[in-house]
């Protein structure tokens, strides 16, 4: 069976926010119903819709429309107000406010002046009021619809502010993804430049070697008998090409030892890497101990491109008003724990979740283990290399 679902409705809404909404809907809308003595039928029926649109106004905002505007239009007919659920509407308008469309952000506007000119026209001729022929005066009509706009409107502006922040905060932390993204790319280019480069000076040094190696012994084969001088001149060039051969490797691996010594993570590495994420609005709380400066290269490496990877999940998927807390201790190999909470809308929601395979891969080459996983408090990654892996 086809499972119908609201075209407005956020498909990152998390089960438990739409839970809240249905639980504080149903608990408001009994209270309006047992507390307020004397309502009529009318009132009574607005309070209900005005509860059953607290209840779905995130899981189904076009049922909060519906039911919000068709209240609203109901008590301008019978002209019999329901204080309390009025109020209630700066909730929903609230919510359309921060919604993430566009039109329904600015309809929930255009409907909030209008509602509010109307109800400024018709709420002092309510039913528990002076008649149509005995009407107020035009200031009356103003200050109604002032106050009335002040609480409508006002409730959406707060909720525009609030979708403007969180589209502000969204777009700075994805330019800090997109600039460690980039990072990534330009250090996995450079490190497959060196390679390809170090790959041509072995080929030319091996491939010309013994292609001189093979042409000397071919030669010394066939002029072993018939001139045994020769064969020995031919063995000597074979003797001296993989002598200069054998210095050409050795010239290659130590250009390929100081290309990785110069790649070295270090403690500045991360430290700059704590900046980028301060700066991307995380709290960052940071306790090391132990010689890291120590610690050999690739082992350092490592754990660098774990941590980056680490904090870079906590950026996208984590709940930036509290700290990530990040342990490294360097005295036994590397153990590493970075925790983070995790919040109900994520600012950067999905993911193939390559990184994390990526991490315990990383890991277990270097000879270690990795854990990632949910936490009673968030989100936590161990990382553990024990000492005397390379």
């Amino acid at each position: 069976m086809m499972r119908l679902r609201d075209p407005l409705a956020s498909s990152t809404l998390p089960l438990r926010s739409a839970v809240g909404d249905a639980t504080l809907g149903l608990v408001v809308g009994l209270l309006m119903w047992a507390t307020q003595d004397g309502l009529g039928p009318v009132q009574r029926a607005v309070a209900v819709a005005v509860g059953a649109a607290l209840m779905f106004r995130r899981s189904a905002p076009t049922l909060m429309i519906v039911l919000a505007i068709g209240s609203a239009v109901l008590q301008v007919m019978t002209r019999e107000i329901a204080d309390v659920p009025s109020v209630l509407y700066t909730v929903l308008f609230y919510t359309a406010g921060r919604h993430p469309m566009r039109g329904v952000r600015f309809g929930a506007l255009a409907v909030a002046v209008v509602g509010s000119g109307v109800a400024a026209a018709v709420y002092p001729y309510a039913s528990f009021q002076q008649p149509f022929d005995d009407g107020p005066g035009l200031s009356t009509h103003i200050l109604d619809f002032m106050g009335i706009a002040a609480l409508l409107v006002g409730a959406w502006a707060i909720g525009f502010v609030v979708f403007q922040r969180r589209s502000v905060e969204e777009a700075r932390v994805a330019e800090q993804i997109a600039e460690l993204e980039r990072r990534r790319v330009v250090d996995l280019y450079d490190e497959q430049s060196r390679r390809s480069s170090l790959a041509r000076d072995m080929h030319d040094v091996v491939a010309h070697s013994l292609a001189v190696v093979v042409a000397q012994a071919e030669g010394a084969r066939f002029a072993l008998d018939a001139s045994p001088e020769a064969a020995k001149d031919a063995l000597a060039v074979i003797a001296d090409t993989a002598r200069q051969a054998l210095a050409d490797v050795r010239s290659v691996l130590e250009e390929l030892r100081s290309t990785e010594s110069a790649a070295q993570a270090t403690r500045t590495d991360r430290d700059q890497l704590y900046d980028r994420m301060r700066a991307a609005g995380m709290k960052v709380e940071v306790s090391e101990s132990g010689d890291g400066d120590a610690a050999t290269p690739n082992l350092v490496r490592v754990s660098l491109a774990i941590l980056t990877e680490a904090l870079t999940n906590a950026l996208k998927y984590g709940d930036l008003t509290r700290p990530v807390h990040i342990d490294i201790d360097w005295t036994a190999g590397c153990r590493m724990t970075v925790r983070n909470a995790l919040t109900s809308q994520p600012l950067a929601p999905g993911g193939a979740g390559h990184g994390v395979t990526g991490m315990r891969e990383r890991a277990e080459l270097a000879g270690g283990t990795l854990t990632s996983g949910a936490v009673a408090d968030g989100w936590l990654v161990d990382l553990h290399i024990p000492e005397g892996h390379p």
